[in-house]
C-alpha cells in the first residue's frame, strides 16, 4: 500500500466512534451446559422473525474461496445477496435483534466501504430497514435488550446508527470483536467508523462464563436457560458469533459470516476474506460437526440467496406453542 494512501487510511480508522459506556455482560449459569440433548428436549417458546433488510453486490473474493477444488462454479460470480437482521422474542426475557441489517434509505445510499480500496454496492427499499420492520411490528428499538452483533462489517452492522436514534438500550459483542473495531485500523477490516458512531451502551461478554459443549467446544447460554446461544467464531473476525436458538419448532443454527453460502459448510471451503485461515476451518468444521450430529438442526447461512427466494421483507421462521398444542399469536 502506498504510503500516502496507508495515511488515509489509518486516519480514517482513528476517527471517533463516539461515547460507549462498555460493561462485562456474564451468563447464567447454564441449566443445559455440556449436553445438547438435554438443551433440545427443553425448548423455549421464542418468535422468531428474519428481517430482509436489503441486498449487497459481492463475491468469492469475500464469500468464498474460488480457488479451491471444491468450489462449485455456480459460487465463483458476483452477485446481489441477502443481509438479514433476524428478531428473537423470548417469553421472559424479552427481545433481541441478531444484527442490523443495512443502512436504511431514508439515510442515502446503503452502499459502503473506503474507496478506492474497497466498495460494497447495496440496495434496500423504504420501510425494509430493520427500525421500519421492528415499528411495523408494534415495537420499538427501545424494546430490545440488546442488539447482538455476529459482527460488525457494514452489511450486518449498517443499520446500527437509526436503531440507536431509535432508542437502543445496548449492543451485545465479545471483546475480540469490540478491540477490532475499535482499532485504528479498522478499515483496514472492513469496519466503516460512519456506519459504528454513536452514543450507545455496548456489553462485552465474559469468556469465563462460556460452557463446554460437545462439537462447537465453547458457547454461551445468554440467558443460561438453553434457549439462546452464542458460539464464538473466530475466522472471518476475530471476535465472530455464530448463534443457535433452541425453539419449539425445532433449532435453528445461524452460522452469519462463518458461512456465507451453503457451499462453505457443505464443502467446507472457507469464506474469500479471512482474518484467519485455521480459524475460519476450524470454524465451518466445528458447526458442520454439530449439524452432522443433529441431522434437524435447521441451518441458515450468512447470505445464502437460496434461502430468501421469497420476496418479503419479514419471514417468520419460529413460533411459540400453546400448553394443548394450538398456535399462539
Amino acid at each position: 500500500m502506498p504510503r500516502i494512501l496507508g495515511l488515509a487510511v489509518l486516519l480514517s480508522g482513528c476517527a471517533s466512534l463516539g461515547t460507549h459506556e462498555v460493561r462485562t455482560v456474564s451468563t447464567p449459569v447454564s441449566s443445559a451446559a455440556g449436553s445438547w440433548d438435554t438443551t433440545f428436549a427443553h425448548p423455549t417458546a421464542l418468535r422468531v422473525t428474519a428481517f430482509r433488510t436489503g441486498e449487497v453486490f459481492t463475491g468469492p473474493r469475500i464469500l468464498i474461496d474460488e480457488d479451491n477444488p471444491r468450489t462449485p462454479e455456480a459460487d465463483k460470480v458476483d452477485r446481489w445477496v441477502p443481509s438479514i437482521a433476524y428478531l428473537v422474542e423470548h417469553p421472559t426475557q424479552g427481545a433481541l435483534l441478531l444484527d442490523t441489517g443495512v443502512t436504511p434509505v431514508t439515510r442515502g445510499s446503503c452502499a459502503y466501504g473506503l474507496r478506492p480500496f474497497y466498495w460494497v454496492p447495496c440496495r434496500t427499499t423504504e420501510g425494509q430497514d430493520a427500525v421500519s420492520q421492528l415499528h411495523q411490528r408494534g415495537l420499538s428499538s427501545r424494546n430490545l435488550r440488546y442488539a447482538v452483533m455476529s459482527h460488525f462489517h457494514g452489511d450486518h452492522a449498517g443499520g446500527l446508527a437509526a436503531l440507536v436514534a431509535d432508542g437502543l438500550p445496548s449492543v451485545l459483542t465479545t471483546e475480540p470483536e469490540w478491540t477490532s473495531v475499535g482499532g485504528a485500523a479498522r478499515v483496514t477490516r472492513g469496519y466503516v467508523t460512519e456506519q459504528l458512531q454513536g452514543t450507545y451502551a455496548v456489553g462485552v461478554l465474559d469468556q469465563a462464563t462460556t460452557v463446554v459443549m460437545p462439537h462447537v467446544e465453547r458457547a454461551w447460554d445468554l440467558f443460561g436457560d438453553g434457549s439462546v446461544w452464542l458460539i464464538p467464531t473466530a475466522g472471518h473476525t476475530e471476535g465472530g458469533l455464530a448463534a443457535l436458538l433452541n425453539t419449539q419448532d425445532g433449532p435453528i443454527l445461524l452460522t452469519f459470516d462463518a458461512s456465507h453460502l451453503a457451499a462453505n459448510f457443505n464443502a467446507l471451503v472457507i469464506p474469500g476474506s479471512v482474518t484467519d485461515e485455521a480459524a475460519a476451518s476450524s470454524d465451518l468444521q466445528r458447526l458442520r460437526a454439530l449439524r452432522d450430529a443433529y441431522p434437524a438442526l435447521r441451518v441458515l447461512f450468512g447470505h445464502e440467496p437460496s434461502q430468501w427466494l421469497d420476496p418479503a421483507k419479514t419471514v417468520e421462521l419460529a413460533r411459540p406453542r400453546s400448553a394443548d398444542n394450538g398456535m399462539t399469536d
